[in-house]
């Protein structure tokens, strides 16, 4: 509220010494389109000086080219035993077939 308050007052005296001729009147208003351009641009994230001096039709919008991917997207990192596993060539004792082991060997659960 004091933010809004210090504002408030700052452009009520700013309009009461505008408002006495058109040319001020005039001035004061193109410098509040340009001021909430770049108030507005704040917001987005653009630079405070870029925008200085810029009428509503000579601004324009910047964006990001290519936006960062979400955190968690994307594959998950693998432990040294899942890595081994996968690349290993072993197989099963019972059977002499590659793909499992004794464990879970098909033709001894079968049994």
């Amino acid at each position: 509220m004091s933010r809004h308050g210090m504002l408030a007052h700052a452009a009520s005296k700013l309009v009461d010494d505008a408002s006495l001729t058109d040319a001020r009147n005039t001035f004061i208003l193109g410098e509040f389109q340009s001021l909430r351009i770049r108030v507005k641009d704040i917001d987005s994230g653009g630079d405070i000086g870029m925008c200085r001096n810029k009428t509503l039709e000579e601004t324009q919008v910047i964006r990001d080219l290519n936006p960062v991917r979400a955190k968690g997207c994307g594959k998950r990192m693998k432990s040294g035993k899942e890595k081994a596993l996968s690349q290993s060539s072993r197989q099963c004792r019972a059977c002499g077939n590659s793909g499992h082991e004794k464990r879970t060997c098909p033709t001894l659960q079968n049994r």
